[in-house]
């Protein structure tokens, strides 16, 4: 095990038994604050689908999925690339159906997880850590929707530093930035223009 694999595996370790502790007292606040501000946010990619569905995928590293959700404590001990069980990936979808919510012209849109794994990655400056990746259906009122209004605050909601990058992927593989955002931003919803994500950017003369 590398050295900086062997501090994540530390920090991770210490930061579940804080949480089985009570994660919301002090001490518990500031390991929260301290592991989750070097690993990177959520990041939530949405592509077309045939019969009105947008496809989503949304990911977030496992450590501060822990410190948000202590009732998740069970991936901790889920290896990468397994499958998880069933009623783990229903409890995950429970968590996350009360921190994403997507509506089209004032109507709330129908969410359905597909699937749900974990995923070993590694970054140069933060070692290796895990991702929560999951799969999402989003049934919409149109063939090709404008605009959305996305409510997200998954793991921000306690970890405050959290953010949130918005992608769209085109038929060919790009992918297009449609918002970033906090915790502050998340309570009035982030408007998604799919409409111009969807344009070929200009060429450049």
């Amino acid at each position: 095990m590398s050295r900086r694999a062997s501090w994540r595996t530390a920090l991770l370790a210490l930061a579940v038994i804080s949480l089985g502790h009570g994660a919301s007292g002090a001490g518990g606040g500031l390991i929260a604050t301290a592991h989750a501000h070097a690993l990177p946010g959520s990041v939530l990619t949405f592509d077309q689908q045939p019969q009105d569905t947008l496809h989503l995928t949304l990911q977030f590293p496992r450590e501060d999925l822990l410190i948000a959700a202590p009732e998740l404590a069970a991936l901790a001990e889920q290896t990468p690339d397994d499958a998880l069980p069933q009623p783990l990936v229903d409890q995950l979808g429970d968590y996350l159906s009360h921190h994403l919510a997507l509506s089209e012209d004032g109507d709330s849109l129908p969410l359905r997880l597909n699937e749900a794994h974990l995923a070993s990655t590694y970054q140069p400056q933060l070692g290796d850590y895990v991702l929560v990746i999951t799969e999402w259906n989003v049934k919409t009122e149109k063939p090709e929707p404008d605009s959305l209004l996305l409510k997200y605050d998954a793991v921000m909601h306690e970890v405050r530093n959290h953010r949130a990058d918005v992608y769209w992927q085109t038929p060919d593989g790009d992918t297009r930035p449609l918002a970033g955002f906090g915790f502050f931003h998340s309570a009035h919803g982030v408007r998604l223009n799919l409409h111009k994500a969807r344009q070929a950017p200009a060429k450049q003369e």
